[in-house]
């Protein structure tokens, strides 16, 4: 019969954490928020040309009169719908989402109907386009027509 042996093994983040010194989470949350702010412009550079991506990926769609398009649509409109989050893009992040309600609606059952997309991508471009300005451009009609847009294309849901 052999011996049992138990081995004690040191929780690495228990002994960093139990650490004296460091940083506090204020100043967790400041670094992080200076890391973000560090790539804003290049991200907001990168929200226009996935939206323009995301006018093709549509063209595209709407040529070949299949569904095959909206699973792309739906993961470029949620990577547009991250990165709006992240800089507090409201009126782009809601646009986003409804699009993503719009392609996995569409996925779901029945025929896409892409004269509501066509809508909501371009509503889409010209949020990425305005950024920060949207708000004072008018988003909040640009959001409503696609609420109304969405509203009359996909069935009520619950």
């Amino acid at each position: 019969m052999s011996t049992v042996r138990i081995f004690a093994v040191e929780n690495q983040l228990a002994r960093v954490v139990e650490a004296p010194g460091g940083k506090t989470v204020d100043e967790h949350v400041r670094a992080a928020t200076a890391r973000i702010e560090g790539v804003r412009d290049a991200s907001l550079a990168s929200l226009v040309q996935k939206s323009e991506a995301l006018a093709a990926l549509a063209a595209e769609g709407r040529a070949a009169g299949s569904g095959d398009a909206l699973g792309r649509i739906y993961d470029l409109s949620n990577a547009i719908f991250g990165i709006a989050g992240a800089f507090d893009l409201q009126p782009l992040a809601e646009a986003t989402f409804s699009l993503c309600d719009l392609a996995d609606g569409f996925r779901s059952g029945g025929s896409a109907n892409w004269a509501a997309i066509d809508v909501h991508v371009d509503g889409i471009r010209l949020l990425a386009i305005l950024g920060d300005r949207a708000g004072e451009a008018g988003a909040a009609s640009i959001l409503e027509g696609l609420r109304r847009v969405r509203q009359r294309v996909l069935p009520a849901s619950g």
